[in-house]
């Protein structure tokens, strides 16, 4: 193994205790403009949302912090197989064995494993997280710790995301036929990270917020803030009970249950359901006097 780099933590001891009954929140943020952007000034206004109200909170800035979102040999300590390097066996292996991973590794796994929610921020990039954050999933949703569901060390625990979107949230959230996305909503093309990801780590996805668009000015930047503390105040300091309890409607964002992304309705449950696949041609059948038998 080669020798790994002098490790100093972006998150010394001892970390915040949330009062009695509340929760220890954990907010992800990737957007680059480190501590200006938008997306910045969402996360400080939960920030002092949720403690205001007895929760914990850590904040963790992959772009500020240097986050390296590449996994590899260097997520370990020691490896198994180092002529024959394959992730999962390794991480399997340090799980199983209760060895520890690379420090920087580390530290993000214990992060998740002190909170309760994650809140993930970022400004939507091609449909997706942007890269470093796409890194994170990548490099510490580690085999048999954060998944498959039955072996989850985070079973139960909430996973929440907040992004901004170029178009206004209405056209983004409902795109008409005509729209470069003919009609595909931009919270179906989140989906894959904002729902399947969660339930496949055993965690509960939590109503996301949208919010555009990004190019507003201070004042109604203002009124998205005010939208957010609302969201956060309903879906993470409230009851799950009131989830789907009514609320004042929004001017400029949206919150989304991604479990209702795909009516039941829509869900295929048959091997002949239309999922898309373009299905071979059938072979053509020999006419009886071709080649005149």
């Amino acid at each position: 193994m080669p020798a790994q780099p002098r490790f100093e933590s972006k998150f010394p001891l001892p970390w915040p205790e949330a009062t009695e009954g509340k929760k220890k929140v954990l907010i992800i943020i990737s957007h680059p403009n480190t501590g200006k952007s938008f997306n910045h000034k969402l996360v400080e206004a939960a920030k002092a949302t949720l403690e205001m109200d007895g929760h914990a909170v850590i904040v963790n800035d992959l772009v500020e912090n240097g986050f390296n979102p590449t996994t590899g040999k260097h997520d370990f300590t020691s490896l198994k197989n180092p002529d024959s390097f394959d992730l999962q066996t390794e991480q399997v292996h340090t799980v199983e064995s209760g060895g520890k991973f690379a420090p920087d590794l580390q530290e993000q796994l214990d992060l998740v494993d002190w909170c309760d929610i994650i809140i993930h921020q970022f400004p939507m990039y091609w449909w997706s997280v942007p890269a470093i954050h796409k890194g994170w999933i990548d490099r510490c949703l580690v085999y048999h710790y954060a998944y498959p569901p039955h072996v989850s060390k985070w079973t139960g625990k909430q996973w929440m995301m907040s992004v901004t979107v170029g178009p206004d949230t209405e056209k983004a959230s409902h795109p008409l036929p005509g729209s470069p996305m003919q009609g595909i909503p931009y919270q179906t093309l989140l989906s894959s990270v904002a729902l399947a990801t969660p339930l496949m780590c055993a965690m509960e996805a939590v109503p996301m917020w949208m919010c555009g668009h990004a190019a507003k000015g201070a004042a109604e930047k203002d009124e998205m803030v005010a939208e957010y503390v609302e969201h956060i105040k309903k879906f993470v300091c409230g009851s799950k009970d009131d989830w789907h309890t009514p609320m004042a409607d929004p001017k400029w964002s949206a919150s989304i249950d991604m479990m209702k992304t795909t009516p039941d309705v829509e869900r295929p449950s048959r091997p002949e359901d239309h999922l898309g696949i373009i299905a071979p041609q059938p072979a053509k059948v020999a006419s009886a006097s071709a080649g005149g038998a």
